[in-house]
Protein backbone atom coordinates (compact mmCIF):
# COMPACT_ATOMS: atom_id res chain seq x y z
CA UNK A 1 0.00 0.00 0.00
CA UNK A 2 1.65 3.28 -0.61
CA UNK A 3 2.06 4.75 2.17
CA UNK A 4 -21.23 34.44 17.79
CA UNK A 5 -22.23 37.55 18.51
CA UNK A 6 -20.77 40.49 18.56
CA UNK A 7 -22.07 43.21 20.84
CA UNK A 8 -20.24 46.44 21.26
CA UNK A 9 -16.29 46.99 19.56
CA UNK A 10 -14.54 46.15 22.51
CA UNK A 11 -16.04 43.00 21.91
CA UNK A 12 -14.53 42.46 18.60
CA UNK A 13 -11.30 43.35 19.50
CA UNK A 14 -11.11 41.51 22.87
CA UNK A 15 -8.89 37.88 23.41
CA UNK A 16 -11.66 35.54 21.63
CA UNK A 17 -9.62 38.21 18.81
CA UNK A 18 -11.33 39.79 16.12
CA UNK A 19 -13.92 38.79 14.17
CA UNK A 20 -12.47 38.88 10.61
CA UNK A 21 -12.11 35.63 9.04
CA UNK A 22 -8.63 34.20 9.61
CA UNK A 23 -7.67 31.11 9.59
CA UNK A 24 -4.57 29.84 12.06
CA UNK A 25 -2.85 28.66 9.03
CA UNK A 26 -2.22 32.78 8.42
CA UNK A 27 -1.60 33.60 12.14
CA UNK A 28 1.92 35.39 12.30
CA UNK A 29 2.91 33.34 15.67
CA UNK A 30 1.30 29.70 14.28
CA UNK A 31 2.12 27.38 11.72
CA UNK A 32 1.83 23.85 10.93
CA UNK A 33 4.36 22.70 12.99
CA UNK A 34 3.81 24.65 16.18
CA UNK A 35 2.62 22.84 19.27
CA UNK A 36 -1.12 22.64 18.83
CA UNK A 37 -1.64 24.39 15.52
CA UNK A 38 -4.08 21.96 14.09
CA UNK A 39 -6.52 22.12 16.79
CA UNK A 40 -6.48 26.02 17.12
CA UNK A 41 -6.78 25.93 12.98
CA UNK A 42 -10.04 23.43 13.84
CA UNK A 43 -11.67 25.80 15.85
CA UNK A 44 -10.60 29.02 13.94
CA UNK A 45 -12.07 27.58 10.52
CA UNK A 46 -15.13 27.31 12.19
CA UNK A 47 -15.37 30.59 13.59
CA UNK A 48 -15.27 29.06 17.33
CA UNK A 49 -12.19 31.52 18.05
CA UNK A 50 -10.43 33.80 16.24
CA UNK A 51 -6.72 36.18 16.31
CA UNK A 52 -6.14 39.52 17.14
CA UNK A 53 -6.27 42.60 15.01
CA UNK A 54 -2.46 42.27 14.44
CA UNK A 55 -2.66 38.94 12.48
CA UNK A 56 -1.49 36.85 15.69
CA UNK A 57 -3.08 34.18 17.73
CA UNK A 58 -1.21 34.36 20.76
CA UNK A 59 -1.25 30.97 22.11
CA UNK A 60 0.93 31.04 24.73
CA UNK A 61 -1.55 34.10 26.30
CA UNK A 62 -3.90 32.58 29.03
CA UNK A 63 -7.10 32.10 28.48
CA UNK A 64 -9.83 33.64 30.71
CA UNK A 65 -13.29 32.53 31.98
CA UNK A 66 -15.39 35.37 29.80
CA UNK A 67 -13.94 34.11 26.52
CA UNK A 68 -14.41 30.20 27.15
CA UNK A 69 -17.67 30.83 27.85
CA UNK A 70 -17.74 32.28 24.08
CA UNK A 71 -16.24 29.54 22.38
CA UNK A 72 -18.57 27.05 24.29
CA UNK A 73 -21.41 29.19 23.28
CA UNK A 74 -20.01 29.21 19.45
CA UNK A 75 -18.94 25.52 19.67
CA UNK A 76 -22.08 24.12 20.89
CA UNK A 77 -24.84 26.68 19.02
CA UNK A 78 -26.14 27.18 22.57
CA UNK A 79 -29.39 29.93 22.96
CA UNK A 80 -28.82 33.26 23.72
CA UNK A 81 -32.21 34.22 24.53
CA UNK A 82 -34.80 33.76 27.32
CA UNK A 83 -31.98 32.80 29.49
CA UNK A 84 -31.72 32.36 33.58
CA UNK A 85 -30.02 35.25 35.17
CA UNK A 86 -26.67 33.81 37.07
CA UNK A 87 -26.72 36.50 39.61
CA UNK A 88 -23.58 36.39 39.43
CA UNK A 89 -22.51 40.17 41.26
CA UNK A 90 -19.80 41.15 38.86
CA UNK A 91 -21.45 40.02 35.83
CA UNK A 92 -24.42 42.86 35.65
CA UNK A 93 -26.78 42.50 32.05
CA UNK A 94 -24.92 45.30 31.11
CA UNK A 95 -21.82 43.49 30.71
CA UNK A 96 -20.36 42.68 27.46
CA UNK A 97 -19.82 38.67 28.02
CA UNK A 98 -23.52 38.85 30.01
CA UNK A 99 -24.97 36.68 27.25
CA UNK A 100 -22.52 34.05 26.77
CA UNK A 101 -21.90 33.66 30.20
CA UNK A 102 -25.62 33.24 31.16
CA UNK A 103 -25.97 30.63 28.29
CA UNK A 104 -23.28 28.70 29.42
CA UNK A 105 -24.69 28.93 33.64
CA UNK A 106 -27.86 27.96 31.83
CA UNK A 107 -26.48 25.06 30.26
CA UNK A 108 -25.12 23.46 33.51
CA UNK A 109 -21.05 24.17 32.84
CA UNK A 110 -20.54 26.80 35.07
CA UNK A 111 -21.69 26.76 38.93
CA UNK A 112 -23.90 29.03 41.21
CA UNK A 113 -21.61 31.46 42.73
CA UNK A 114 -21.52 35.38 44.48
CA UNK A 115 -18.58 36.23 41.81
CA UNK A 116 -18.03 34.83 38.17
CA UNK A 117 -14.30 36.09 38.15
CA UNK A 118 -14.51 36.86 33.99
CA UNK A 119 -10.94 38.07 33.92
CA UNK A 120 -9.82 34.69 36.02
CA UNK A 121 -7.83 32.02 34.15
CA UNK A 122 -9.05 28.15 34.72
CA UNK A 123 -7.10 25.05 35.38
CA UNK A 124 -6.56 21.69 33.49
CA UNK A 125 -8.80 20.43 36.22
CA UNK A 126 -11.47 22.51 35.78
CA UNK A 127 -11.35 22.22 32.01
CA UNK A 128 -11.60 18.63 32.46
CA UNK A 129 -15.10 19.34 34.31
CA UNK A 130 -15.91 21.68 31.71
CA UNK A 131 -15.43 19.41 28.71
CA UNK A 132 -17.10 16.33 30.68
CA UNK A 133 -20.38 18.64 31.63
CA UNK A 134 -20.44 20.04 28.00
CA UNK A 135 -20.20 16.52 26.24
CA UNK A 136 -21.55 14.27 28.37
CA UNK A 137 -18.19 12.15 28.50
CA UNK A 138 -17.83 8.86 29.93
CA UNK A 139 -14.76 7.11 31.09
CA UNK A 140 -14.01 5.19 27.29
CA UNK A 141 -14.53 1.29 28.57
CA UNK A 142 -11.75 -0.96 29.23
CA UNK A 143 -9.61 2.50 30.65
CA UNK A 144 -11.14 1.94 34.18
CA UNK A 145 -8.10 2.26 36.84
CA UNK A 146 -5.67 2.38 34.02
CA UNK A 147 -4.49 6.11 33.98
CA UNK A 148 -3.89 7.40 37.54
CA UNK A 149 -1.94 10.66 38.55
CA UNK A 150 0.49 10.55 41.65
CA UNK A 151 -1.36 14.03 42.09
CA UNK A 152 -5.05 13.32 41.46
CA UNK A 153 -6.36 10.83 44.07
CA UNK A 154 -9.02 9.02 43.55
CA UNK A 155 -10.70 10.88 46.19
CA UNK A 156 -10.21 13.86 44.32
CA UNK A 157 -12.90 16.64 43.33
CA UNK A 158 -11.81 16.29 39.83
CA UNK A 159 -10.55 13.01 39.95
CA UNK A 160 -13.91 10.97 37.63
CA UNK A 161 -13.39 14.15 35.23
CA UNK A 162 -9.90 13.64 34.61
CA UNK A 163 -10.00 10.08 33.91
CA UNK A 164 -12.94 10.78 31.64
CA UNK A 165 -11.10 13.15 29.23
CA UNK A 166 -7.65 11.34 29.53
CA UNK A 167 -9.68 8.17 28.74
CA UNK A 168 -11.08 9.91 25.72
CA UNK A 169 -7.58 11.29 24.71
CA UNK A 170 -8.37 14.45 25.12
CA UNK A 171 -5.72 15.18 28.18
CA UNK A 172 -2.55 13.54 28.59
CA UNK A 173 -0.59 13.22 31.95
CA UNK A 174 3.07 14.70 31.86
CA UNK A 175 6.06 12.14 31.91
CA UNK A 176 6.72 12.17 35.60
CA UNK A 177 3.02 10.90 36.17
CA UNK A 178 1.41 13.93 37.20
CA UNK A 179 -1.53 15.87 35.32
CA UNK A 180 -1.14 19.06 37.49
CA UNK A 181 -4.83 19.95 37.94
CA UNK A 182 -3.91 23.15 39.16
CA UNK A 183 -1.95 24.65 35.80
CA UNK A 184 -3.94 27.41 34.05
CA UNK A 185 -4.70 27.10 30.64
CA UNK A 186 -3.25 29.45 27.22
CA UNK A 187 -5.09 30.10 24.53
CA UNK A 188 -3.38 27.07 22.39
CA UNK A 189 -4.30 24.48 25.17
CA UNK A 190 -7.82 25.29 25.47
CA UNK A 191 -8.11 25.55 22.06
CA UNK A 192 -6.75 21.82 21.96
CA UNK A 193 -9.01 20.47 24.54
CA UNK A 194 -11.96 21.83 22.94
CA UNK A 195 -11.17 20.48 19.42
CA UNK A 196 -10.21 17.29 21.21
CA UNK A 197 -13.51 16.89 22.39
CA UNK A 198 -15.45 18.17 19.76
CA UNK A 199 -14.04 15.99 17.78
CA UNK A 200 -14.02 12.45 19.84
CA UNK A 201 -14.61 9.78 17.77
CA UNK A 202 -14.75 6.18 18.84
CA UNK A 203 -15.43 4.28 15.20
CA UNK A 204 -13.96 0.97 14.30
CA UNK A 205 -11.68 1.82 10.93
CA UNK A 206 -10.84 -1.94 10.70
CA UNK A 207 -11.28 -3.69 7.55
CA UNK A 208 -14.18 -5.96 7.21
CA UNK A 209 -13.02 -9.46 6.44
CA UNK A 210 -16.56 -10.27 5.55
CA UNK A 211 -15.37 -8.71 2.11
CA UNK A 212 -12.53 -8.99 -0.74
CA UNK A 213 -11.64 -5.47 -1.44
CA UNK A 214 -9.81 -4.23 -4.74
CA UNK A 215 -8.36 -1.04 -4.95
CA UNK A 216 -6.11 0.88 -7.42
CA UNK A 217 -2.78 2.92 -7.68
CA UNK A 218 -3.66 4.06 -11.23
CA UNK A 219 -1.83 1.54 -12.78
CA UNK A 220 -2.29 -1.60 -11.04
CA UNK A 221 -5.58 -3.52 -9.14
CA UNK A 222 -4.74 -4.58 -6.04
CA UNK A 223 -7.03 -7.52 -4.54
CA UNK A 224 -7.20 -7.97 -0.72
CA UNK A 225 -8.06 -11.21 0.53
CA UNK A 226 -8.60 -11.64 4.61
CA UNK A 227 -6.52 -14.22 6.13
CA UNK A 228 -6.28 -14.80 10.06
CA UNK A 229 -5.60 -13.00 13.30
CA UNK A 230 -2.02 -13.81 14.44
CA UNK A 231 -0.73 -14.31 18.01
CA UNK A 232 0.60 -10.59 17.65
CA UNK A 233 -3.45 -9.57 17.46
CA UNK A 234 -3.01 -8.70 13.91
CA UNK A 235 -5.87 -9.61 11.59
CA UNK A 236 -3.39 -10.45 8.26
CA UNK A 237 -4.71 -9.75 4.64
CA UNK A 238 -3.58 -11.21 1.32
CA UNK A 239 -2.33 -8.72 -0.91
CA UNK A 240 -1.95 -9.56 -4.79
CA UNK A 241 -1.45 -7.32 -7.72
CA UNK A 242 -3.56 -8.68 -10.08
CA UNK A 243 -2.45 -6.80 -13.26
CA UNK A 244 1.48 -7.21 -12.76
CA UNK A 245 0.21 -10.97 -11.07
CA UNK A 246 2.35 -10.42 -7.99
CA UNK A 247 2.18 -11.49 -4.69
CA UNK A 248 2.80 -8.49 -1.79
CA UNK A 249 3.62 -9.52 1.83
CA UNK A 250 0.90 -9.08 3.65
CA UNK A 251 -0.64 -6.15 5.60
CA UNK A 252 -1.72 -6.91 9.18
CA UNK A 253 -4.49 -4.36 11.02
CA UNK A 254 -5.25 -3.91 14.86
CA UNK A 255 -7.50 -1.22 16.56
CA UNK A 256 -7.68 -1.19 20.22
CA UNK A 257 -8.58 0.91 23.21
CA UNK A 258 -5.03 2.59 22.57
CA UNK A 259 -4.41 2.78 19.05
CA UNK A 260 -5.13 1.81 15.47
CA UNK A 261 -2.05 -0.02 13.62
CA UNK A 262 -1.01 -1.51 10.18
CA UNK A 263 2.51 -3.22 9.75
CA UNK A 264 3.66 -5.77 7.07
CA UNK A 265 4.62 -9.49 8.44
CA UNK A 266 7.98 -9.23 6.67
CA UNK A 267 8.88 -5.81 8.70
CA UNK A 268 8.94 -6.29 13.02
CA UNK A 269 7.24 -2.48 13.67
CA UNK A 270 4.03 -0.68 12.71
CA UNK A 271 3.96 1.11 9.23
CA UNK A 272 0.92 3.42 10.33
CA UNK A 273 -0.05 4.16 14.72
CA UNK A 274 -3.05 6.37 14.77
CA UNK A 275 -3.66 6.50 18.76
CA UNK A 276 -7.60 6.13 20.14
CA UNK A 277 -9.70 7.21 20.66
CA UNK A 278 -9.94 9.36 17.38
CA UNK A 279 -9.59 13.15 17.96
CA UNK A 280 -8.22 16.01 15.63
CA UNK A 281 -4.84 16.30 16.44
CA UNK A 282 -1.16 15.92 16.26
CA UNK A 283 -0.42 12.16 16.09
CA UNK A 284 3.48 12.12 15.41
CA UNK A 285 6.11 14.08 14.85
CA UNK A 286 9.31 13.53 12.46
CA UNK A 287 11.59 13.71 15.61
CA UNK A 288 9.08 11.29 17.74
CA UNK A 289 11.37 8.00 19.02
CA UNK A 290 9.06 4.66 17.90
CA UNK A 291 8.14 2.11 15.53
CA UNK A 292 6.96 4.21 13.11
CA UNK A 293 8.56 6.68 11.41
CA UNK A 294 6.54 8.40 9.23
CA UNK A 295 6.66 12.20 9.47
CA UNK A 296 4.84 14.59 10.84
CA UNK A 297 1.07 13.73 11.15
CA UNK A 298 -1.84 15.05 11.87
CA UNK A 299 -5.55 13.72 12.03
CA UNK A 300 -7.76 16.81 10.78
CA UNK A 301 -10.91 15.65 11.00
CA UNK A 302 -13.22 13.11 12.16
CA UNK A 303 -16.59 13.08 10.39
CA UNK A 304 -15.60 13.85 7.14
CA UNK A 305 -18.10 12.73 3.97
CA UNK A 306 -16.26 11.98 1.17
CA UNK A 307 -16.56 10.76 -2.09
CA UNK A 308 -14.46 8.24 -4.10
CA UNK A 309 -14.82 5.95 -7.26
CA UNK A 310 -18.73 7.01 -7.07
CA UNK A 311 -19.43 5.65 -3.64
CA UNK A 312 -20.37 8.32 -0.83
CA UNK A 313 -18.93 7.59 2.24
CA UNK A 314 -19.41 8.95 5.81
CA UNK A 315 -17.91 8.93 9.23
CA UNK A 316 -14.54 9.40 7.52
CA UNK A 317 -11.65 9.85 9.35
CA UNK A 318 -9.00 12.50 7.31
CA UNK A 319 -5.24 12.19 8.57
CA UNK A 320 -2.06 15.00 6.90
CA UNK A 321 1.16 13.37 7.02
CA UNK A 322 4.20 15.90 5.85
CA UNK A 323 6.93 13.27 4.51
CA UNK A 324 10.43 15.56 5.11
CA UNK A 325 12.61 12.86 3.22
CA UNK A 326 9.88 13.33 0.00
CA UNK A 327 9.32 17.13 0.73
CA UNK A 328 5.63 16.53 0.35
CA UNK A 329 2.07 16.08 1.71
CA UNK A 330 -0.14 13.31 1.73
CA UNK A 331 -4.07 12.81 2.93
CA UNK A 332 -5.09 9.56 4.04
CA UNK A 333 -8.88 8.93 4.50
CA UNK A 334 -10.48 5.84 6.58
CA UNK A 335 -14.38 5.03 6.44
CA UNK A 336 -15.71 3.28 9.51
CA UNK A 337 -16.27 0.08 9.59
CA UNK A 338 -14.43 -0.38 6.06
CA UNK A 339 -11.21 1.03 6.65
CA UNK A 340 -8.28 3.06 3.93
CA UNK A 341 -10.37 4.37 0.97
CA UNK A 342 -8.29 6.51 -0.54
CA UNK A 343 -4.48 7.81 -0.52
CA UNK A 344 -4.03 11.74 -2.05
CA UNK A 345 -1.12 13.75 -2.81
CA UNK A 346 -1.32 17.91 -1.87
CA UNK A 347 -3.32 18.86 -4.56
CA UNK A 348 -6.22 15.83 -4.42
CA UNK A 349 -4.95 13.94 -7.00
CA UNK A 350 -5.18 9.96 -6.07
CA UNK A 351 -2.34 7.87 -5.50
CA UNK A 352 -4.28 4.75 -4.19
CA UNK A 353 -7.90 4.58 -3.97
CA UNK A 354 -10.68 1.53 -2.96
CA UNK A 355 -12.65 1.15 -6.43
CA UNK A 356 -15.24 -1.40 -5.02
CA UNK A 357 -15.91 -4.30 -2.35
CA UNK A 358 -17.66 -7.80 -2.88
CA UNK A 359 -18.99 -10.16 -0.37
CA UNK A 360 -16.38 -12.59 0.82
CA UNK A 361 -17.29 -16.59 -1.08
CA UNK A 362 -18.95 -18.57 1.50
CA UNK A 363 -20.51 -15.67 3.45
Amino acid sequence: MKKGLVMCIMFVFIVLGTMQNVQAANFKDMNQHTPLYIEASYLADRGIISGYPDGTFKPNALISKKHIAVMLVNALDLPTTALENPNYQDIPQTHPYYKEIAAAYSAGLFPKAEYFKPDAGISRAFMARLMAKAFDLEVLEGTEGVMEFSDVPRGSEFYSDIMKVTSNNIAKGYDNGTFKPDLLLTRAQFSAFLTRTLTLNTMNIMPDPNYVYYYTDGTSTYRYDYDQVEENGLAYWFITNETMHESIPRLGFRQDMNFYGEGYDDWYHYDRIIPFPFVVTQIHRDSDIGPVSYGDSWIIDTDMVRTVHGVEYRDVLAIKSYLPWENRTVYEYYAKDIGLIQATDSKGNEEYGLMYREVREGY
